[in-house]
């Protein structure tokens, strides 16, 4: 009877969160690390990633003494994050919010999204919404899926390279 409710609750946490953003699937972390080092970010700057799931752009981002905030909307998917992130300490935070609804922090560089084709036109609006109260210029990283109606500054590893002003 536990395990019907455990996989009751696992299929329900996964399969409701999913109405919101992509599925989960862990980004690879070669690809990660290679934007990283491609965008020319200094240690301490701050990286934020959308739908962060296990944490792999997270724990890519200190590697290379970066600041990383993730935003992941599943409750399981925040705790594996925050076990695996843990050792970071203050260098790494994970937040069980739904990344639609969030502000960017003043010092952010990069936003880092690996989300489904369907959900890539609203991120473009909120992109385009957060460039304008953002006031600093930042990247968007978008592994795998392209924004609709944005040119691209390159492409590294699979992930489209945006520039908002």
């Amino acid at each position: 009877m536990f395990l019907i409710g455990l996989a009751i609750i696992i299929f329900l946490t996964f399969g409701l969160t999913m109405l919101r953003g992509a599925p989960y699937l862990p980004a690879h972390y070669k690809d990660v690390e290679a934007v990283l080092k491609g965008l020319e970010l200094k240690p301490g700057d701050l990286i934020v990633d959308l739908g962060s799931g296990d944490g792999t752009v997270l724990l890519a981002a200190a590697r290379q003494g970066l600041v990383a905030y993730g935003y992941e909307i599943n409750p399981l998917l925040c705790i594996i994050g925050w076990l695996r992130c843990r050792h970071y300490g203050k260098q790494i935070k994970i937040l069980w919010r739904d990344f639609w609804f969030i502000d960017l922090p003043p010092e952010t560089k990069v936003i880092f999204i690996f989300a489904a084709g369907p959900y890539m036109k609203g991120l473009a609006r909120k992109f385009s919404t957060l460039a304008l109260q953002h006031g600093e210029p930042f990247y968007v990283a978008s592994y795998g899926f392209s924004l609709p109606q944005v040119d691209s500054l390159r492409i590294v590893s699979g992930t489209y390279i945006y520039r908002y002003n």
